[in-house]
């Protein structure tokens, strides 16, 4: 099972990338991500080194694991969406010269931000990972934060509000991780990072 998480945002700069960890780490954890990584030109599984601070399993206790999600930056145009979306005139439309009702992607505050967004990261995250849920939920969350952009849930078309997405993401993440026994968690120990 996999499952995706898009944020569609301006522009994508390295430069945000120590404010996204920073931001990451306020989060019950010390992570780091692969030192390689850059907007410019990484696709595919984006890895995380991962120490929690205080686990309440205590197996996890000054052990370090790694997780992560896969990550695509693509171009977003809003306005061909939009388009495609519009229903075609019929020829009683044409011929009365009749002006389409314009249609809302989302609603008009959100539409107004997607207008702007030329690019479109995804955040594809599975089950085989217990850590995978965390660390994509909180990435796209935090840098829909930081950038000022529009995160959104696909598979159930709900678009998140930037005043609480981070907060949110961490409850749900946290009822999620809270949810597992002991026994249920799939984790992957650290051993460095593969070149």
């Amino acid at each position: 099972m996999s499952l995706d998480l898009n944020v569609y945002i301006k522009q994508a700069d390295d430069s945000i990338i120590p404010k996204w960890i920073e931001r990451m780490n306020q989060f019950d954890m010390e992570c780091e991500i692969h030192p390689d990584f850059s907007f410019a030109d990484h696709s595919g599984f984006l890895p995380f080194r991962i120490k929690f601070k205080n686990p309440e399993n205590k197996e996890f206790k000054d052990k370090e694991f790694i997780s992560g999600f896969e990550f695509y930056k693509d171009e977003s145009d809003f306005q061909k969406e939009l388009d495609s979306l519009q229903p075609k005139k019929t020829l009683v439309q044409r011929i009365l010269k009749k002006p389409t009702e314009k249609l809302k992607y989302v609603n008009t505050e959100i539409d107004s931000k997607l207008a702007d967004c030329k690019l479109v990261l995804t955040f594809n995250w599975g089950s085989h990972n217990s850590l995978e849920l965390r660390m994509s939920s909180l990435s796209s969350s935090i840098l829909s934060e930081l950038t000022n952009g529009v995160c959104c849930y696909p598979a159930d078309d709900i678009w998140y509000d930037n005043n609480t997405i981070v907060e949110e993401a961490y409850k749900e993440l946290k009822e999620y991780e809270n949810s597992l026994n002991p026994n249920d968690w799939k984790m992957n120990k650290f051993e460095g990072w593969d070149d």
